[in-house]
This record gives structure tokens, C-alpha cells and sequence, in this order.
């Protein structure tokens, strides 16, 4: 059964290996201009696994920047993962601490979004989420050290892969949307990241726009639930 769980979540990252690797490769080659040999940019994809905060670090490394600022900054990125892994957490009430270190060290927006389009295939399956998380670790991986194998070789603007991201969260976003409220929840976080984008400086508007937008979406979840119960009582 818990194999059956694995390969359930190994074939339902299929969509985000499509994206990753290409993106993946993206990052190798501007990692290896960067400096990075092939061995470094695999480590950091294996070792930081963070898409946007691994594309910012090889920038600060390629300008001569020390470590401290680019882990402050990478801290700063990904605090949006403190929202993710704390929702995940619900649907694992039953497994242990370890297990959900282990299930948080692989999290990513891409999984957490395969994971919770149905959270009835991650309720308690641990297994399930493993085989979705470390197939898509294994593209990432790979995506990186073949683009710093062959960086050299390849004009990644040419090419069209910096879109790869933004087009594997558009695929992702709309398999998400099953009804009204999502569609105007899309809309909302749309306009208010852009609004944030244009007000604070850095990358603040991520975290923002998900605070908001999650907070509205739970105010509409519980007035829907609330509507529903004052209507079967009646």
C-alpha cells in the first residue's frame, strides 16, 4: 500500500517535472556564469531547493557578495513557506514531528499546489506526498546540473526557458480553479500582489498578497459553511 502511495505521488508530479526541468536548466546555466562548477549547482539545488531564492543567490555570488546577505535574503523569500507547511500540517495530525520535518524540507509553491488541487490523495498518506516532493527534487536537480554542464552551449533567452516558471504557475493556478470563489480569489491576490509589488520594495509583496488573499478566503469559507448550517437547521 505505501508503495502504491509513492508512485501515486511520483505520477502526479509529472506536471511540475515538465516545468522543472527546464527551469532547472535555466538556473545551472546562470549558475555556472555565475562561477559555480556543476558539482555546486547540484549541491544547492539539493541541499536550498528554493527556485527564486537560488536564481537571486547565483546573481549575488556572480557581483562578489559574502554569504550573510544572501542567506538573510533567502530567509526573507521563502517566508511564505511558514504559511504552506503550516497548512499542510493539517491533513498530517497523525505522523510524527520527523515526518513532517522531513515532508517541509522538500515543500515547494508547485507541490504544495498539486498537493492541495485534492487533499483527500494527502490526508495522512505521508508516502504520497514523499513520491510527489522527490520526483520533482530529482527534475530540479537534474534540470540545474545539466544547464551547468552545458551552459556554454545554450542561450537560455533564446530559448524561451525564464518563462518556463511563470507558465508551470499559470497550468498549476488554473487547475486550481473548481468555482466562483476561486476565480475571484485569483483575482484578488493578482491585483494586491501587483498593488504591493508597486507600494514595498524587495519581494515583500509575496507574503503579503498570500496573508491577504488567504485571510479573504478563509472569511468566505467560513460564511459559506456558516450559510450552509443555518440552512440545514432551518
Amino acid at each position: 500500500m505505501d508503495g502504491h502511495q509513492f508512485r501515486d505521488g511520483a505520477k502526479a508530479a509529472l506536471p511540475i517535472v515538465l516545468g522543472y526541468l527546464p527551469v532547472g536548466m535555466a538556473f545551472g546555466i546562470l549558475a555556472q556564469k555565475a562561477g559555480l562548477t556543476p558539482l555546486e549547482a547540484g549541491l544547492m539545488s539539493f541541499l536550498v531547493y528554493a527556485g527564486a531564492s537560488q536564481f537571486i543567490a547565483v546573481e549575488m555570488i556572480s557581483k562578489g557578495i559574502i554569504w550573510f546577505p544572501i542567506v538573510l535574503t533567502t530567509f526573507f523569500i521563502n517566508l511564505r513557506h511558514l504559511l504552506m507547511s503550516s497548512t499542510l500540517s493539517l491533513f498530517f495530525n497523525k505522523n510524527s514531528l520527523r515526518t513532517l520535518g522531513l515532508l517541509s524540507a522538500q515543500l515547494t509553491d508547485e507541490s504544495f499546489a498539486v498537493a492541495m488541487s485534492d487533499t483527500s490523495k494527502i490526508l495522512n498518506r505521508p508516502k504520497y506526498l514523499f513520491g510527489l516532493q522527490m520526483t520533482s527534487q530529482l527534475a530540479w536537480i537534474s534540470g540545474s546540473v545539466g544547464g551547468a554542464f552545458f551552459g556554454s552551449l545554450i542561450d537560455h533567452k533564446e530559448y524561451g526557458l525564464p518563462f518556463a516558471l511563470p507558465a508551470l504557475f499559470i497550468c498549476l493556478l488554473v487547475l486550481q480553479i473548481k468555482g466562483p470563489n476561486h476565480f475571484w480569489m485569483m483575482v484578488i491576490a493578482g491585483i494586491s500582489s501587483l498593488f504591493f509589488k508597486w507600494v514595498f520594495p524587495g519581494n515583500w509583496y509575496i507574503l503579503l498578497a498570500t496573508l491577504l488573499a488567504s485571510g479573504i478566503g478563509v472569511a468566505i469559507k467560513s460564511k459559506v459553511q456558516s450559510s450552509k448550517l443555518k440552512g440545514e437547521k432551518e
